[in-house]
């Protein structure tokens, strides 16, 4: 239940994690808790701090080292969707697909976030790579949190709904190469679009910092 409440945003990045608040959100005691957030730390959703346990919160160096990853993973998980996976698998797919056009159509945040991630995991089954799906699923839980915080943004929402229309146009079609160019622009778009911005508040504040106090 926790990891779903993170998957769909409902905790936002940043927010120090409880055990009391989460037992009684979640009526269950402190142990599973405890141990959730164990596991959840093992897998770099969470940190471990002095005071407990916190979501994380991606500098722009993080968010640019995770988007070179998905650079170098997005475009063959993509290809190997569109060769390998079952004619069942992408009419699921496409189920999540309209569930996130209706959910962007709505203005509902919750639901798009929700469909998004689901669009996304069974893109992850298609590949039938299991060591490629792996090594996806733990970058996609710890680009979760700065994914849904850019899901906030209406015109995010509507780009998405666009990019991921064309990815599963080319996948239908079995456009191996065409599903590996459009997953690839879109890394490359997202970069552009937050990464730059990120990177420029960063420096601003490194520059404020570095101002000489006036007497």
């Amino acid at each position: 239940m926790l990891r779903e409440d993170l998957h769909g945003g409902a905790i936002p990045a940043g927010s120090r994690l409880v055990e009391l608040e989460l037992a009684e959100r979640y009526g269950v005691s402190r142990t599973p808790i405890r141990e959730a957030l164990f596991q959840l730390a093992r897998e770099g959703l969470v940190v471990r701090t002095d005071r407990g346990y916190s979501l994380m919160t991606d500098t722009p160096r993080d968010f640019l080292q995770r988007m070179e990853v998905r650079l170098l993973l997005d475009p063959p998980l993509a290809e190997h969707a569109a060769k390998y996976g079952s004619d069942e698998q992408i009419e699921v797919l496409a189920t999540a697909y309209e569930k996130m056009k209706k959910a962007e159509a709505a203005s509902k945040y919750s639901a798009f976030v929700s469909a998004a991630h689901e669009f996304r995991t069974v893109l992850l089954e298609m590949s039938h790579n299991t060591a490629l799906t792996r090594v996806c699923a733990v970058l996609e839980d710890q680009f979760l949190l700065v994914r849904n915080e850019h899901y906030k943004d209406e015109g995010n929402r509507a780009i998405s709904v666009h990019r991921d229309g064309l990815l599963l146009a080319a996948i239908r079609s079995r456009d191996v190469k065409g599903a590996g160019k459009i997953a690839k622009e879109y890394v490359e778009l997202l970069i552009t679009t937050l990464a730059k911005p990120a990177e420029r508040a960063a420096r601003k504040r490194s520059a404020r910092t570095a101002l000489p106090k006036r007497s």
